[in-house]
C-alpha cells in the first residue's frame, strides 16, 4: 500500500501529477486496500487494489484520447470554414441553425437533428404506428407496451410482435450508439440493456434518500452495475454488493440527481458540466434486474411511460450526435472555438465591423446553444415554472382551436419550396392530397422511412407553433387533443411527409445525369450544402438502392438509400446524413416551425421561473410561427442573384401568402357563424396579408379597437398570459368603475366572457358556434341582465368593423338561415 501511495505523492510532488486528481487517486486507492483486506492479507490487498486503479485509469485515458482526436479535428475544420467564410459572424449562427445565403457548405446541428430524428422514426414506423399516443393522449396498447420493455430486457414475453418492436428498437438504437462513438462519445455495447430509466428530481426530493434507496437497491443488478474505483461489478452473478460500497453509490447517485449534478462540480470560471462525449455513458450506469424491476421504479420515480422513455433516449441520442458531428466532443467549446477564430479573423484584418458583428452573432449562437441542448429551459424555479407552463397549456388548447382553417398559407409556401429546388409545385400538392387520403400511399411513405411527426411526438403540432414548450402532463394532452382534433397535427404531417417524397421523387429523376447536367435549382441546393459531383455519383450508382412503389415510380429515399447500398457503412451514413439534411432544410421552407435565431433573439435564455423568462414565453406565444417565417422567406428572397429575381420571389410570395389569408379569414369567420367578409373592401386584404403570413391576430386591430381574443394592441403584444391576466383584473376594474357611476356591475357578463375565451377545446373550428350558442351564450342569458343591448351593440360593431352579419345569431340555439356567400363581393 504505502508504495503505491508513495509513488503517486512523489508525482504530484514532481509536478506530473495534478494535485487533485493526485490525492483522489490516494483516497481511492486507500479506500480499494481498506475493501480488499476484509478478503485478502495487506500485500495481496495492495496488489489487487493497485491493479484495479491502474485499469480504471487506462479506460478513462483511452476515452479521452478518442474525444481528444476528434476534438482536433473539430478545431481544423472550424479554422478551414472560417478561412472561407464570406461573413464569419453570420457562420457562428449558421453552424446552429442554417443560414439561407450564408454560402457555407457547412452543416447545422439543428438539420442534422431532424433528419436523425426522422431517420430514426422511419427504423420504427411500425412500432410508433401500433404504440403511439390516441386522440385523448392516451397510450395505444398499453399491454403490448410492457411486452416490449420485457423483450428489451431479455424476458421472452410470448408476444412475436413485441420480440419484432424490440428488435427494431434495439436496432435503432444500436445505430445512434454507432454514430455517437464515430464522431467522439464513449458508449459500450450492452446486452438487453433494456430501457433508459429518468428520474423525476422532484418525487426522490420529496422520498428522501432512505425511501428512495430502499426502493431501488433490491431491484437493481449489482453484477451489471461497474464499480468506477475497481473497474469491476459491484457483485458476482446473482450475488449482493459490499452493503457500505452499495450505499456509498446509491448516495452519489441520489445527490447528483437531486443536485443537477452540481454535488459533482465546483464553482469555477468555466461553463462547467462534463463534456458531452462521456454523458451518454453515464445515463447507463444504472442496470435492473428485469422489466418489472424497471416498470415498478418508473412508476414509483420515474419521469414519463415506457413509450416516453424509449422515444426520449433515441431523439436525445439524434440531438448529441448532431452537437458531436458539427461541434465536436464538447460542443461548447467548439462554438467558442469557433467564435475565438473568427474574432482572430476580424483582429488581424483590422475590420471594426466584422469585429462588431461576431460579438452580436457570438452572443445569438450561445444562446442558441442553451436552446438546443436545453439548459435554456431548465427552471429557476420549479413551482413557478410549472404553473407558468401549464397557464400557457390551458390558454393555448382554449385559443388554437381555429389554427388550422389558418394553415392554408402552407399552399403559399409549399409552392414556393418546391420552385426553389425546381419541383413541381402541382405534383406536391397532390401527393399530399394522396397522402390523406390514401392508405396504401401512407405505407409507400413509411417503407422508405418517412413517417407522421405526431406518432413519435405528440406534440409537434403545437410546437410548429409555439415551439419546443414543456408544460405539466395534463395540459400538454389538452394541447395535443385540440391540435389532432382540429385535424392540425394530421394536415401538418401529410404536408411535411409529402415534401420529403416529392422531394426523393425528385431526386430520383435526376439520378440518370451527372450533378453538371441536372437542372441548375436542385444542383444548386445540393451544392449549396456539399454534396460533390462525386457524392452525387455514389447517391445515383445502384438503382436497387432506389425505392420502388407499387405503381413503379421511384424514390431516392436517404433511409431506404443507407439500408440497400453496397458502400462501406461510415461512407453511406455520411452520405445519408447529408442528403436527409438537405431535405429537412428545405421542408422547414415548405411547412415552416420556429427558427431557432429568431428564438433566441427574441426569447433570449432567461431561464422559466423567473420574470423576464415567463414574459418572454408569453410575448412569444402564437407570434415564433410568423417571425420564423417571415425571417426564413426574407433570407431565401435576398438570397436570389439578381434584383428581378428576388422582386420575382417575394412578389409571388406574397400574392400566395395573401390568396390562402383570405381563405383563412372567411373560413374563420363561418366558424364563428358569420357571413364571409366583404372582399372588395381594402381592409379586408390587408387582415388577410397579416393572417397570410401568421400575424392574424393583428390583423384585427387594422380597423377595430381590440383583438380577437378581447385585448387591445398592448396585451396583444404582450401574449396570451398577459391578456388572460389582463381579463381577470377587468373583472374587478371595470365593475368597480360601474358601480362608481351608480351602474350595476356585470360580474355575470364577464366572468362568462373570461370562460368563453380560455376554456379548452372550446376554439375548436366545427364546433366552437355551436358550443358558444348551447353553452355561453345560455349562461349569459342568465347571468347578464343587460344581455339583449349587449348583442345588438356587439352585432353593430362588427357590421360596422368587417361589414358582416351573424347567419347564426348569438343566443339562438339553432341558425337562423345560411351563410350568405353574396357578401364576399359586398352585395349583402
Amino acid at each position: 500500500m504505502a508504495d503505491m501511495f508513495r509513488c503517486i505523492q512523489e508525482a504530484i510532488d514532481d509536478r506530473m501529477l495534478d494535485p487533485a486528481r493526485g490525492k483522489l487517486a490516494q483516497e481511492e486507492f486507500s479506500q480499494l486496500v481498506e475493501n480488499y483486506q476484509r478478503s485478502y492479507d495487506p500485500t495481496t490487498a495492495a496488489t489487487m487494489a493497485a491493479k484495479d486503479l491502474k485499469e480504471a485509469t487506462t479506460r478513462s485515458a483511452r476515452s479521452r484520447r478518442h474525444a481528444v482526436i476528434h476534438q482536433l479535428q473539430t478545431m481544423r475544420r472550424n479554422q478551414a470554414m472560417v478561412d472561407a467564410a464570406d461573413d464569419p459572424a453570420e457562420l457562428l449562427v449558421h453552424v446552429l441553425n442554417t443560414v439561407e445565403g450564408s454560402k457555407s457548405t457547412a452543416e447545422s446541428v439543428r438539420f442534422v437533428q431532424d433528419g436523425l430524428e426522422r431517420q430514426f422514426n422511419g427504423m420504427l414506423g411500425k412500432f410508433l404506428s401500433a404504440t403511439s399516443r390516441n386522440l385523448l393522449g392516451k397510450q395505444r396498447k398499453p399491454a403490448l407496451m410492457k411486452d416490449i420493455v420485457r423483450e428489451l430486457f431479455g424476458d421472452a414475453s410470448g408476444d412475436g410482435v413485441a420480440k419484432e418492436f424490440a428488435e427494431a428498437i434495439t436496432k435503432t438504437r444500436d445505430r445512434a450508439r454507432a454514430l455517437f462513438n464515430a464522431y467522439g462519445g464513449d458508449i459500450g455495447t450492452l446486452d438487453n440493456y433494456g430501457v433508459m430509466q429518468s428520474h423525476n428530481r422532484n418525487k426522490l426530493v420529496k422520498a428522501k434518500y432512505s425511501v428512495w434507496s430502499k426502493a431501488i437497491h433490491d431491484r437493481l443488478d449489482w453484477a451489471r452495475i461497474t464499480d468506477h474505483k475497481t473497474g469491476k461489478p459491484f457483485a458476482s452473478a446473482g450475488g449482493s454488493p459490499n452493503p457500505g460500497r452499495a450505499d456509498e453509490f446509491l448516495q452519489l447517485i441520489y445527490q447528483n440527481i437531486t443536485t443537477e449534478g452540481w454535488i459533482k462540480r465546483e464553482p469555477s470560471l468555466t461553463t462547467g458540466g462534463k463534456a458531452l462525449y462521456n454523458t451518454r455513458a453515464d445515463a447507463r450506469v444504472l442496470h435492473f434486474k428485469s422489466a418489472e424491476d424497471w416498470l415498478g421504479y418508473n412508476a414509483d420515480f420515474g419521469d414519463g411511460d415506457p413509450f416516453s422513455a424509449i422515444m426520449g433516449q433515441i431523439h436525445g441520442m439524434a440531438r448529441d450526435i448532431a452537437m458531436l458531428r458539427v461541434l465536436g466532443p464538447s460542443p461548447t467549446a467548439g462554438l467558442e472555438h469557433l467564435i475565438q477564430a473568427a474574432t482572430k479573423r476580424a483582429k488581424t484584418a483590422v475590420d471594426a465591423k466584422m469585429e462588431a458583428r461576431i460579438r452580436s452573432k457570438a452572443k445569438t449562437a450561445r444562446v442558441m446553444l442553451n436552446h438546443l441542448t436545453g439548459s435554456a429551459s431548465a427552471p429557476a424555479n420549479q413551482a413557478w415554472a410549472g404553473f407558468f407552463a401549464g397557464v400557457r397549456g390551458i390558454l393555448t388548447s382554449a385559443q388554437l382551436g381555429s389554427a388550422m382553417l389558418s394553415s392554408a398559407s402552407d399552399m403559399a409556401t409549399m409552392r414556393a419550396a418546391a420552385q426553389h429546388v425546381g419541383m413541381k409545385p402541382a405534383n406536391m400538392i397532390t401527393r399530399a392530397a394522396s397522402l390523406m387520403a390514401s392508405h396504401a400511399t401512407r405505407d409507400s411513405a413509411a417503407a422508405m422511412g418517412y413517417v407522421a411527426d405526431t406518432l413519435a411526438n405528440a406534440s409537434s403540432g403545437a410546437n410548429r407553433f409555439l415551439g419546443e414548450v414543456w408544460s405539466p402532463e395534463i395540459t400538454q394532452r389538452l394541447t395535443d387533443f385540440v391540435m389532432r382534433a382540429q385535424g392540425l397535427s394530421f394536415w401538418t404531417d401529410m404536408n411535411r411527409v409529402a415534401f420529403q417524397m416529392e422531394f426523393s421523387a425528385h431526386l430520383a429523376q435526376n439520378v440518370d445525369r451527372p450533378l453538371a447536367d441536372i437542372d441548375a435549382p436542385l444542383r444548386n441546393a445540393l451544392s449549396a450544402r456539399g454534396i460533390t459531383p462525386e457524392d452525387w455519383d455514389l447517391l445515383r450508382a445502384e438503382s436497387d438502392a432506389l425505392f420502388s412503389a407499387p405503381n413503379g415510380s421511384k424514390f431516392l429515399s436517404p433511409l431506404y438509400w443507407l439500408e440497400h447500398t453496397a458502400l462501406p457503412r461510415n461512407q453511406a451514413e455520411n452520405l445519408s446524413i447529408r442528403l436527409q439534411s438537405i431535405i429537412q432544410e428545405q421542408m422547414e421552407f415548405a411547412v415552416p416551425s420556429v427558427n431557432l435565431e429568431a428564438r433566441a433573439i427574441l426569447q433570449g435564455d432567461a431561464p422559466p421561473g423567473t420574470f423576464q423568462g415567463e414574459l418572454s414565453r408569453s410575448t412569444l406565444m402564437y407570434k415564433n410561427y410568423a417571425l420564423s417565417l417571415t425571417m426564413n422567406q426574407y433570407r431565401r428572397g435576398m438570397s436570389k442573384p439578381t434584383g428581378l429575381s428576388r422582386a420575382a420571389y417575394f412578389g409571388q410570395l406574397i400574392a400566395g401568402l395573401t390568396l390562402m389569408g383570405a381563405v383563412g379569414v372567411q373560413l374563420k369567420e363561418l366558424a364563428k357563424g358569420r357571413d364571409p367578409r366583404d372582399m372588395t373592401d381594402p381592409k379586408f386584404w390587408a387582415a388577410a396579408g397579416f393572417q397570410g403570413g401568421g400575424f392574424g391576430i393583428f390583423g384585427d386591430l387594422v380597423y377595430a379597437e381590440s383583438s380577437r381574443a378581447g385585448g387591445g394592441l398592448a396585451e396583444t403584444l404582450g401574449g396570451p398570459v398577459v391578456g388572460a391576466a389582463g381579463d381577470v383584473i377587468r373583472i374587478g376594474s371595470s365593475n368597480v368603475a360601474r358601480i362608481s357611476e351608480g351602474k350595476s356591475p356585470m360580474f355575470g357578463r364577464d366572468i362568462t366572457n373570461l370562460l368563453r375565451r380560455n376554456t379548452p377545446g372550446t376554439s375548436i373550428w366545427f364546433a366552437r358556434t355551436a358550443l358558444d350558442r348551447a353553452v355561453w351564450d345560455q349562461m349569459q342569458d342568465l347571468l347578464d341582465p343587460e344581455v339583449d343591448q349587449y348583442r345588438r351593440q356587439a352585432e353593430g360593431r362588427q357590421q360596422r368593423n368587417y361589414g358582416n352579419s351573424s347567419w347564426w345569431n348569438s343566443g339562438d340555439i339553432l341558425p337562423s338561415r345560411a351563410p350568405d356567400l353574396s357578401n364576399i363581393a359586398g352585395t349583402q
